[in-house]
């Protein structure tokens, strides 16, 4: 039997689940960061780059964990024990 490949059965079975060593420092940073209710100008200040670095360190971390929004990315952090 051919099985075909579709886009159904190609998906990650666990679309968020995350595995810590995909995240680099910085993004696992900026998520203990976020878990404190930082804002991205507190963000900044603290890791020592400008707002925007860390508006694209952000968007790369959603990217990666594959959420839109800092309370998604949060609370999967959370789920995962990574904050």
């Amino acid at each position: 039997m051919l099985l075909m490949a579709t886009q159904d059965n190609l998906q990650d079975p666990h679309p968020h689940a995350l595995v810590p060593e995909r995240l680099t420092g910085s993004q696992l940073r900026i998520l203990k960061l976020l878990d404190l209710g930082l804002s991205n100008q507190e963000i900044a200040e603290k890791l020592g780059i400008t707002v925007g670095t860390t508006k694209w360190h952000l968007h790369q971390l959603f990217e990666r964990m594959r959420v839109t929004s800092r309370a998604k990315a949060v609370a999967l952090a959370r789920e995962q024990g990574l904050v």
